[in-house]
């Protein structure tokens, strides 16, 4: 029934988005008139060649997709005024939309969007603005309503996807909304410098100035492009390595698969923003990466370890930290996995720190790690039933693990892996 009203809800959010897209476009044809039609199809073309092929970065749950287009919407609020740059950004996502051949509904959300967008931040600027109305833009005197146009666009057209995000994949708003937001933030500020230089050397007369916007966007476009493609590849290399360290024992084979979805899971039913869930994630994939450097004799001994042997395994968080460290994106990740076998009464390894000073992301795996051990059979003992796991886990809260993180788990047990209090 809740699911039912949350879909309910979701459809009419984007098809009243949707729906706003019929009176913006006759609010703004007004401002078309015959004499304007070779300035209509020189911005069509640029704001066509800004919308195509943007980059799409992958979420847990979704993706998003950013575009070079706020740097040419920019440059129209400032030249042609709201309603050239609602009528031009209308024509072209619809003109990208069809030919991407995505549905209906979402082509008009997107116009929607962008329209409602460029009305408000369009509307603050020109509201601010300081300098006569024949000047398009002094750099001194309209600098307030320049960074509110901004700071408008980014807010409202990230809020305006993230609540359509947050309907469809049922993920808190918050989190949604403050995915990658010093990258995005860092990008639109970069995008923004580039509008308001090519805005300042614009003449009507001669509109193909603009193209020198051309090569420093395409230098950001691919500066992106090519941190979330090393980001990328940087997670898959992390994966085949995990991968190749639970092959070594056929005890452990995808324990690190199912820690790292474990894991995430805990993370969302403790409403976590995205990116923090993402990094446990893939945390959970490389939490004994460190194993690399035990031997195989010693990783799979049936019998009890020795005091030595013992102090050689607990080096593994180490290990793995000092491996991770260096990968910038994974710093944090990095310092879940070197902490996830310590304590919360301090008896842990390797630093043996207690309570608040381990990180809630090395908590979580460490719990997500003790059931999976737990449940798999090892060379020493056969595995645990679900409900005598679930027994240890909260004979431990408090001791070995976070309460909270315990209950978390135990919610998402009974949620996705038909676990039932006896």
């Amino acid at each position: 029934m809740v699911n039912k009203i949350s879909d309910k809800i979701s459809s009419l959010y984007i098809f009243t988005i949707a729906l706003s897209t019929l009176p913006l476009i006759i609010y703004a044809y007004s401002w078309f008139s015959a004499e304007k039609v070779p300035e209509l199809l020189f911005w069509l073309v640029l704001n066509t060649a800004a919308e195509y092929r943007p980059l799409v970065i992958p979420k847990s749950d979704s993706a998003t997709e950013i575009s070079l287009s706020f740097a040419t919407h920019l440059c129209m609020l400032i030249l042609l005024d709201i309603k050239g740059a609602i009528l031009i950004a209308v024509t072209t996502t619809l003109i990208i939309e069809i030919l991407s051949r995505k549905p209906y509904y979402k082509a008009f959300f997107n116009t929607g969007q962008y329209s409602l967008t460029l009305l408000i931040s369009g509307s603050l600027f020109h509201w601010l603005k300081l300098s006569p109305q024949s000047v398009a833009l002094d750099l001194i005197m309209d600098m307030p309503a320049l960074i509110a146009c901004v700071c408008s666009y980014y807010f409202f057209n990230v809020f305006f996807v993230s609540i359509a995000i947050s309907l469809t994949t049922k993920t808190t708003l918050h989190n949604i909304f403050f995915s990658d937001f010093k990258v995005l933030v860092g990008y639109y500020l970069t995008l923004a410098s580039i509008s308001t230089a090519a805005s300042l050397i614009y003449e009507t007369h001669r509109p193909y100035t603009l193209l020198i916007m051309i090569p420093p966007l395409i230098m950001v476009d691919q500066a992106m492009k090519r941190y979330y493609s090393l980001r990328d590849e940087a997670i898959e290399t992390l994966k085949v390595l995990a991968e190749a360290i639970d092959a070594r024992d056929e005890y452990t084979s995808t324990h690190s698969t199912r820690v790292a979805e474990y894991a995430k899971k805990i993370a969302q039913q403790m409403k976590l923003p995205a990116d923090y869930i993402s990094v446990v994630e893939i945390a959970g994939r490389v939490h004994d990466l460190g194993k690399i450097g035990i031997q195989d004799n010693l990783l799979m001994k049936r019998g009890r370890l020795t005091a030595d042997e013992m102090e050689r395994i607990q080096k593994h968080p180490e290990i793995a930290y000092r491996l991770l460290k260096n990968l910038k994106p994974y710093k944090t990740g990095a310092i879940y996995v070197l902490y996830h076998h310590e304590r919360i009464d301090g008896m842990g390894y390797p630093h043996r720190i207690s309570g608040n000073s381990i990180p809630l992301g090395a908590k979580i795996l460490a719990v997500a790690d003790s059931y999976d051990a737990m449940t798999s059979d090892r060379p020493y003992r056969k595995a645990l039933t679900q409900s005598q796991a679930v027994e240890e886990l909260r004979r431990c809260a408090g001791t070995q693990f976070d309460p909270k993180v315990v209950q978390a788990f135990i919610e998402v047990l009974k949620r996705d892996y038909d676990y039932e209090e006896e």
